[in-house]
């Protein structure tokens, strides 16, 4: 009980207490309904084609009122970072997050395997050892007595390196000296090093003002990152080295879960699958016109390159993840399992 008292005390003096009851208190009056509320927070921009893609997951949970579900969104990471945002539902206090892979490797070590650089040879066998895998489901449904579990994922796509020097990056050799943006995990700033760069750890918030002051030589991230974080502004060369696919994770209050109907449980799970199926039709294109703008803004775009060097360099990575224990290995097998 006191570890519970402490959490919320954490979540919510992040966030600022008042804020926190005021907004749910402003949704639930505009909104008087005898539904189930499931209150959801991610951290992307409110208006971005990722967060209006998310939004789908409210009007696919709307279509059916037997259901009697009603679900509330809250973006922009307006009720904090995703490591409160987790804390919060962990406590009950919040119903669902979306968060990704990365910030869950805080609270659960095996979610740090969707850091492991080159899990995935590329985007088929990501989206199908994501929706097969049995050892990906038991490891959604591990953390229940932490007070959550995950009940879906969201395509998040393949991240690439990109510089403020127009050079094609295809070796370690290319990134030996840079300082590279990284996320503020282990393995990701190991991947890194292994990959030759100089990892410097930061929220995403933060990496135009490091490019621009020069603190930083270059980051990794997905197309949008150069358009929706101008970063196309700042860099010379964006190549496809396709080093990552990690996953973001609807996680949800343990507290709710068993609040619910199994058909309301059930129904949810659809909805998530509906809301990621949709995002990965439109994932493609997004890319695409990504890259373009880029393009159009001056970035040289690197394509097909020899990834051969950069996975040799980090199979120490693959070795360390499989070392720390049998369930850890289990988990890398079967994802690799479905590697055509």
């Amino acid at each position: 009980m006191g570890s519970i008292k402490k959490k919320i005390g954490i979540a919510v003096s992040a966030v600022g207490l008042c804020i926190v009851a005021a907004t749910f208190v402003s949704v639930v009056s505009a909104n008087s309904t005898d539904k189930v509320e499931i209150r959801l927070a991610h951290n992307q921009a409110a208006g971005s084609e990722i967060a209006d893609s998310i939004a789908k997951f409210s009007e696919f949970v709307a279509e059916d009122d037997s259901m009697n579900l009603d679900v509330n969104i809250y973006a922009s990471g307006v009720l904090g970072s995703e490591k409160e945002e987790i804390e919060m539902v962990q406590a009950g206090i919040l119903d669902m997050a979306k968060v990704s892979s990365n910030t869950l490797g805080q609270f659960e070590d095996r979610y740090s395997i969707f850091a492991v650089p080159y899990l995935f040879v590329d985007q088929d066998h990501y989206y199908t050892a994501m929706e097969k895998s049995q050892a990906v489901k038991d490891l959604f449904m591990s953390t229940e007595d932490q007070g959550y579990i995950a009940i879906g994922y969201y395509a998040n796509g393949a991240r690439n390196f990109y510089l403020k020097e127009d050079v094609v990056c295809d070796n370690p050799s290319v990134l030996k000296g840079k300082k590279i943006r990284s996320m503020p995990s282990s393995t990701s700033m190991e991947m890194i090093q292994a990959m030759g760069g100089s990892p410097v750890p930061m929220a995403g918030s933060e990496t135009y003002t490091a490019l621009q002051q020069g603190i930083v030589d270059g980051a990794e991230n997905t197309e949008l990152a150069l358009t929706v974080d101008a970063h196309e502004d700042l860099v010379s060369s964006y190549t496809y080295t396709e080093h990552q696919y990690s996953p973001d994770i609807y996680i949800i209050s343990t507290k709710k879960w068993n609040s619910l109907t199994k058909e309301q449980q059930d129904y949810l799970v659809e909805c998530l699958e509906k809301t990621n199926e949709n995002f990965k039709k439109l994932y493609n294109g997004m890319m695409d016109e990504a890259i373009e703008e880029a393009e159009e803004h001056g970035v040289h775009v690197y394509r097909d390159i020899d990834k051969s060097a950069f996975i040799e360099a980090v199979q120490p990575i693959h070795e360390e993840f499989c070392g720390k224990g049998k369930d850890y290995q289990a988990l890398y097998d079967d994802i690799q399992s479905y590697a055509e």
